[in-house]
């Protein structure tokens, strides 16, 4: 089981954990676009070895993505190598807004959202 040393982006750290979990943690950013979705999905790819793996994405920087870079994830939503994710949030308000964006899309993967990153990460656990 190989740990990661984390990648260091300009918006995000990524690393693969004991438990072969990817974690995503935001930093704070002005917006995001198509270029730096395409960084950070190489990056986990890499970082998982091109093999489905379980993301955690810790979220509660401040941070924003622009039109261009919203396309590009919903591109690599489609193609990606996720078993499930976790979302985490800042607050319960932003988590409930999630919640019901995340109700009318389709993933080929469960997600959920969380305002605690204890919960989110011992969710995804059950999800290995």
């Amino acid at each position: 089981m190989l740990v990661s040393n984390p990648t260091e982006l300009d918006f995000a750290t990524v690393y693969r954990d004991k438990n072969e979990v990817v974690i995503i943690t935001m930093k704070d950013a002005e917006e995001l676009d198509h270029l730096d979705v395409i960084n950070i999905n190489l990056t986990i790819k890499h970082i998982s070895e091109n093999k489905p793996s379980l993301r955690l994405l810790d979220a509660r920087a401040n941070w924003t993505m622009n039109k261009s870079g919203k396309i590009q994830a919903k591109k690599e939503q489609a193609s990606g190598l996720t078993k499930a994710r976790a979302v985490v949030v800042s607050n319960t308000v932003q988590a409930t807004m999630m919640k019901f964006l995340q109700s009318f899309g389709k993933f080929n993967y469960p997600q959920q959202i969380f305002i605690s990153y204890e919960k989110a990460y011992t969710w995804l656990l059950t999800n290995k």
